[in-house]
């Protein structure tokens, strides 16, 4: 048992490590709890998903406002998402790389996704983060730029929604 334990740990430790090093889209902590997440034993967690929490996870991945893009910025990727044991957060996103300026697309996103009814999330949740309530849960917008880019692709962009039972959220 002890044995098992001291694995479990050391796992965890050498994939949060090597998640730090991962800074793809600024979702660095994103990925890092998704891979803790799939080396950990499920017991581990707290808390678990429920159906209707992967039913929410779904529906979250068919808003229109991951659709929504600068015309200078194209989709790249599959549509991921899901809902994480963790912490019971159901997510989607969607990655974009963009051609024009970053300025422009952070610009873009306020005015589109107000007209949707997002709104200015609390100011500890960020300056680029929105909410609105669907099916009477907080949803959390937030348009992420990586923070070290990738030489060829400087502006590439990851658009997240993610909603937790308890009104939480990623931004």
């Amino acid at each position: 048992m002890k044995r098992a334990i001291v694995v479990a740990v050391l796992a965890a430790g050498c994939v949060a490590g090597g998640a730090v090093a991962i800074d793809v889209a600024g979702v660095r902590h994103f990925v890092r709890d998704r891979l803790v997440s799939l080396v950990l034993p499920k017991s581990f967690f707290p808390y678990k998903c429920t159906d209707d929490d992967k039913r929410f996870a779904s529906s979250l991945a068919t808003l229109a406002v991951l659709d929504v893009h600068p015309v200078d910025a194209k989709p790249y990727e599959e549509r991921d998402g899901g809902c994480n044991d963790d912490d019971q957060l159901a997510y989607a996103g969607q990655s974009y790389r963009l051609s024009g300026s970053r300025a422009d697309a952070l610009s873009f996103y306020r005015k589109a996704v107000i007209k949707d009814g997002w709104k200015p999330a609390p100011e500890d949740m960020g300056e680029g983060c929105l909410v609105k309530t669907i099916d009477g849960r907080k949803v959390y917008l937030s348009v992420g730029f990586p923070d070290r880019p990738v030489e060829k692709h400087v502006n590439d962009f990851y658009v997240q929604v993610s909603s937790a039972p308890n009104g939480g959220g990623l931004c």
